[in-house]
């Protein structure tokens, strides 16, 4: 038995005792903001924020067909359950969405159009929805069974670091041990004294 584990318990078991029991209680409204949610919060959404939402979506759908691109595609690759799904994308999904992005980028670099052939007509599909579920599975079951969160994990891969130089002796970390070395640490000096 653990010292820990007893604690625990003797902290779940008083903290039970002492909580309050939760109620709902339904919110009262002011007549002023009963009168916003009758008349003016409608007139808002139909006016100004949903013409805004469906022009957004129009936009998008009309820069992804004319590059090429899904929508999955668009999804940052250093998010942790993306990065996972990437990991786990069969060889030619994963070849067919480099492509894309590469020809995305050379369309915008060159600022040429695609042939229509080549634009894609419905860009929603969603090829990447089934492997990000399973990531999300495994995401889990690594935060129940060895207690790792995703913010536990490197923010980068293979020796290389954020600046895209190796921490083991490239020219950046040089330079930063470098000043270190023969100027001592900038926090302990004064911000007027320059060395």
């Amino acid at each position: 038995m653990s010292v820990h584990r007893e604690l625990s318990k003797v902290f779940a078991a008083t903290t039970r005792k002492c909580a309050v029991p939760l109620t709902y209680t339904r919110e009262e409204l002011t007549p002023f903001q009963a009168f916003c949610r009758r008349t003016i919060w409608p007139a808002f959404m139909k006016f100004y924020k949903a013409p805004i939402e469906r022009w957004d979506n129009a936009f998008l759908t009309r820069y992804m067909r004319e590059r090429g691109m899904m929508y999955d595609d668009h999804m940052r690759p250093q998010e942790p359950i993306v990065e996972r799904a990437l990991e786990l994308l069969p060889p030619d999904l994963m070849q067919a969405r480099y492509r894309r992005l590469m020809r995305v980028a050379f369309v915008e670099w060159t600022k040429t159009h695609l042939p229509y052939e080549m634009q894609n007509y419905d860009p929603y599909i969603p090829y990447m929805a089934p492997y990000i579920e399973e990531a999300k599975f495994q995401i889990q079951e690594e935060e129940e069974l060895l207690g790792f969160h995703p913010w536990d994990r490197k923010l980068w891969k293979g020796g290389v670091t954020g600046l895209g130089d190796f921490t083991d002796g490239g020219q950046i970390s040089n330079i930063g041990a470098n000043r270190i070395l023969m100027h001592g640490h900038p926090e302990y000096h004064d911000m007027g004294e320059r060395r």
